[in-house]
């Protein structure tokens, strides 16, 4: 019996050493610059983990967490009427209204949390496990009343993720092999008819080995810009579809000829991360799509725009010609068209001639 008395005594001196943080644990997750908790809430809070705690202790605890982790923080630990204490980006705050205390200020301001939030929703190269993951460490940084806010905001539609859990690995090691100036080896993957739902090995598993640049992000996804060395020219990547990432021993090579790109210029140029052969162009576009436009090709030196009558305007830049660049194109119908060179104007005609061909013929 006095052994059992003993070891509960332990149990509550162990509970009542961490009663500081629990209240300020409680702080944060009960209260915000809209919500205060009264002290005889925090009294019951704490009753939960079987702490007995008076009120007046609880003033104390909530001037201790501030002093310890700001030890220049002056104020009166008796006295109860301080109504804002400071501390590494936090503001507590005594709210006579509800009379309780409150956290009016965080380290990170909610509406940049929320704005993370959305961008790791967004994002298609984060996979739902890891979406997951990091909106928890977000939410850790919020009240519960912000949290509910957070899981009650934007619709995103057609939110593909990817099936690739290993790309946060992959985009460390890329890294390590920029700044060490080394190669990458990987397999890269692609789905099959038969099993949409997993990707399978391209080239029957064969092993890619190229020099690393740059890693892009376009359309929601990542993809690295690389030098292949056996095909000496740049090839990009998409980084969800490569598998076994590693770092390889041999030095970088095509340094010299990466160094000439633009980057802004190049993404620009390669639609969809698809490359060919660069050509400048003219393209006539009707003038609802000159936002569409802008976004696309942006306002640079190395673009032109002039109107071209009443209802059209001219575009004059230079692109990655390719079937890719084609498809874009033809998506506009009639609002579009290649006005020079004479050879790009012949290959797109005999792009659109091919499709149309094979419906004829079917």
């Amino acid at each position: 019996m006095e052994e059992q008395k003993k070891k509960k005594q332990g149990h509550k001196e162990k509970g009542q050493k961490y009663k500081s943080l629990l209240v300020w644990d409680i702080l944060q997750k009960r209260t915000d610059e809209n919500h205060a908790i009264q002290l005889k809430e925090i009294v019951e809070h704490l009753k939960m983990y079987g702490i007995t705690a008076e009120r007046h202790s609880i003033k104390r605890d909530i001037d201790d967490i501030l002093l310890l982790l700001n030890k220049e923080f002056d104020i009166d630990l008796d006295e109860f009427g301080v109504e804002e204490r400071a501390l590494l980006g936090y503001e507590v705050e005594y709210d006579g209204a509800q009379r309780g205390f409150k956290i009016v200020r965080r380290p990170y301001d909610f509406e940049e949390l929320r704005l993370l939030a959305e961008c790791v929703r967004a994002s298609k190269f984060i996979s739902k496990s890891q979406e997951e993951h990091l909106l928890a460490a977000i939410e850790n940084l919020c009240s519960d009343y912000q949290i509910e806010e957070l899981q009650n905001e934007v619709y995103l539609v057609g939110r593909n993720k990817t099936t690739n859990k290993h790309i946060m690995s992959a985009m460390l090691k890329i890294n390590q092999a920029i700044r060490e100036n080394k190669q990458i080896t990987f397999r890269y993957q692609k789905f099959t008819i038969q099993d949409r739902a997993e990707q399978v090995d391209r080239r029957k598993g064969a092993t890619y080995k190229v020099s690393p640049f740059k890693l892009i992000i376009n359309d929601g996804y990542y993809y690295l810009l690389a030098w292949d060395s056996k095909k000496e020219t740049t090839i990009t990547y998409r980084l969800d579809r490569m598998k076994g990432v590693d770092k390889d021993d041999a030095p970088r090579e095509g340094i010299a000829e990466m160094s000439k790109i633009n980057m802004a210029s190049y993404t620009q140029q390669h639609f969809g991360m698809f490359s060919g052969e660069k050509k400048r162009v003219n393209l006539r576009f009707t003038n609802n799509l000159l936002d569409t436009i802008v976004d696309r090709f942006g306002t640079g030196s190395d673009v032109s725009y002039r109107p071209d009558g009443d209802r059209h305007f001219v575009i004059n830049t230079e692109v990655a010609i390719s079937d890719q660049f084609y498809g874009w194109l033809a998506g506009f119908r009639k609002m579009a068209k290649i006005t020079s060179p004479p050879d790009v104007v012949r290959d797109f005609q005999q792009f659109l001639a091919d499709i149309s061909g094979r419906y004829e013929t079917e």
